[in-house]
C-alpha cells in the first residue's frame, strides 16, 4: 500500500483531538466542533489536519487565540481560520461589550408632542 494511504489510516478523531489537546482548549472545541458536526468523523479530517498544520507557520499560542476567536464567532471554516491569523485579529484584546444607557432628558430629544 502506498504511504499517503498507509497516513490516513494512521488518523483518527482521538489522534487529531490528542494533537489539538497539546496545542490549547480553545483548539480542542474548534476541532472537536469540526468531527461533531459532521456525518461522518472521516469528512473533518482534512480540515481538522489543515488547522492543526498551522503550527507550522504560526505559534501555538497564536493558533489557540485564533480558535477562540472563530469559536466565539461561530467561524469553523478553515479559511476563515487563517484569515483570523493573517490579520493578526487574534492579537487584538478581547472584545467587550459596552451596555450603555442613553439619557432620557435633554434638550434635543422630542417629546411625543412632536409626532402626529
Amino acid at each position: 500500500m502506498p504511504k499517503a494511504h498507509l497516513a490516513q489510516h494512521k488518523v483518527s478523531p482521538g489522534r487529531l483531538k490528542n494533537q489539538a489537546k497539546a496545542i490549547g482548549p480553545d483548539v480542542l472545541a474548534w476541532v472537536t466542533h469540526q468531527l461533531t458536526t459532521k456525518a461522518h468523523p472521516e469528512q473533518a479530517y482534512r480540515v481538522c489536519l489543515g488547522a492543526l498544520g498551522l503550527t507550522r507557520q504560526y505559534s501555538a499560542e497564536r493558533l489557540n487565540q485564533a480558535c477562540r476567536r472563530a469559536n466565539r464567532h461561530k467561524l469553523f471554516r478553515l479559511q476563515q481560520l487563517k484569515n483570523i491569523l493573517t490579520s493578526h485579529l487574534d492579537q487584538l484584546p478581547e472584545e467587550t461589550t459596552v451596555h450603555s444607557t442613553l439619557p432620557q432628558s435633554h434638550e434635543n430629544i422630542r417629546g411625543p408632542h412632536s409626532f402626529h
